[in-house]
């Protein structure tokens, strides 16, 4: 019985190291363009070397965490750290996809921000579902929760607002395709951070092995490669 026991154990072992080939993990997101480009990118090649395909799929912002923590898909992201004290049936991948920089855009290049407080002063905007502004930036003079970055800055340019926030990459890049040159993230950030991937918690023993693939891509230089690739195009 107990020669039985151990092999069983055994068998069991070996299926725990491989449960996860050939499987496909489907994430969703309401990222920024350039952020969605880095987290599809840096999947697919981080779950690659697991022997895992990858596909993103685009949600409303708090429905896509919604639906991650919910299990009706395996992740979601690329969110900020520590989500799981909200949604606590996701586990936060430990290494980082990206670094950004939230700022605030605005048409008057006078004003002068010292940090979150120094919002109270002002009307402003920023996407519904960003747990970035929803914590720090409820202090506003007038705050409005809009669906898309156009919304946010067309308001921005007809004066409706007075600051647009925003990742600095991403409202750059989106006012310089959209002829609003009188629009300019002011300095400094309001706040840098890393950005995460989280996973649904029947996919914990995946997490390790994804962080793990991450810091080699690092290490071989495959990272710097995707992300120059990513801001190229």
């Amino acid at each position: 019985m107990m020669l039985f026991s151990r092999a069983m154990l055994l068998v069991l072992l070996s299926m725990a190291t491989t449960v996860f080939a050939g499987e496909r993990i489907t994430v969703s997101t309401n990222n920024t363009p350039l952020d969605r480009e880095v987290l599809l990118a840096v999947s697919r090649e981080a779950l690659g070397r697991l022997d895992v395909s990858f596909e993103l799929i685009n949600l409303p912002s708090e429905r896509s965490l919604r639906s991650a923590d919910q299990g009706e898909i395996d992740g979601e992201g690329l969110r900020v750290a520590g989500l799981s004290k909200i949604y606590p049936n996701l586990v936060q991948v430990p290494e980082p996809f990206v670094k950004i920089k939230f700022v605030a855009f605005a048409k008057d290049a006078t004003i002068d921000l010292s940090g979150w407080d120094s919002l109270k002063l002002y009307r402003i905007a920023f996407i519904n579902g960003w747990k970035m502004f929803e914590k720090n930036a409820a202090n506003g003079k007038v705050v409005n929760k809009v669906d898309t970055p156009e919304q946010m800055f067309k308001m921005l340019e007809l004066g409706r607002i007075d600051l647009a926030l925003y990742t600095l990459a991403d409202g750059e890049a989106f006012t310089r395709a959209n002829g609003m040159p009188s629009i300019a993230a002011l300095e400094p950030a309001l706040k840098s951070v890393d950005l995460y991937l989280y996973l649904h918690k029947r996919h914990a023993q995946l997490v390790p092995r994804v962080a793990a693939a991450i810091r080699d891509m690092k290490a071989d230089g495959t990272y710097n490669t995707i992300l120059a690739e990513v801001l190229k195009r």
